[in-house]
């Protein structure tokens, strides 16, 4: 084969690789055990609880010391992604005002992290707070205005794609910056219900995560009656 075929080979199968990643199915976990998450081995600190809701199993997490450490990162290999998580707060303003409940970072690099928390006011209200660092370039999206009611089911997204960052609740868009992503290493872990240092803790229930290889649309976003399984 010549060297100009064997280009066009190489430049093939790389399309086709890249095709394949954007077309590969989205990580889903049902957050209804202690021990197995999606398949992966959990540790669960503190006494996070499985139980019944209206929409299957969830965890609860009171918010002193409960945790799930998820051993696995779902960003693996993407280089776009929306991180989704069904989830509800309780009123606990001022205790647990500011948790993070999804964190995702590898052990030996603190500098690659995504975290998706929230802030609680004096007004039985929730705002969302979303996090994405690397070694070049960070940003929050966090707006104190654009308010939730607490001890209601939520949706909450974060999707990446051409250096754009941009948070959503329950479908809508609420802030965009512009960042530079770098993968996170294979390696890292999943951490909910806490951030990865075991603080600020989460005190509410967690209900499914979902991660997929590409910038979804809010149309095509979970809701608490389309959960996938």
């Amino acid at each position: 084969m010549s060297f100009k075929k064997n280009l066009l080979s190489l430049g093939l199968c790389l399309s086709l690789s890249a095709v394949a990643l954007a077309e590969s199915p989205s990580v889903v976990w049902s957050v209804d055990a202690l021990n197995n998450i999606g398949g992966h081995e959990t540790n669960a600190l503190g006494n996070p609880r499985v139980v019944e809701t209206p929409y299957g199993k969830a965890v609860a997490f009171d918010g002193d010391g409960d945790r799930l450490l998820v051993n696995n990162n779902p960003l693996v290999g993407a280089s776009e992604f929306t991180v989704e998580i069904i989830f509800r707060p309780n009123d606990v303003f001022p205790n647990n005002w500011e948790p993070r409940f999804l964190h995702i970072e590898a052990p030996d690099n603190t500098d690659r992290r995504l975290t998706i928390e929230l802030r609680l006011n004096d007004k039985q209200q929730w705002y969302l707070d979303s996090y994405i660092k690397s070694e070049k370039s960070q940003a929050v999206l966090i707006d104190e205005t654009l308010v939730h009611p607490v001890n209601e089911w939520a949706h909450a997204a974060v999707t990446y794609k051409d250096r754009q960052f941009t948070a959503y609740v329950n479908g809508k868009k609420e802030l965009s910056a512009e960042v530079e992503y770098l993968p996170i290493a294979d390696h890292a872990a999943t951490s909910l219900g806490a951030r990865m240092n075991q603080v600020h803790w989460f005190n509410g229930d967690i209900l499914q995560v979902r991660v997929t290889p590409k910038s979804l649309a809010p149309a095509e976003f979970l809701t608490v009656d389309k959960l996938e399984k």
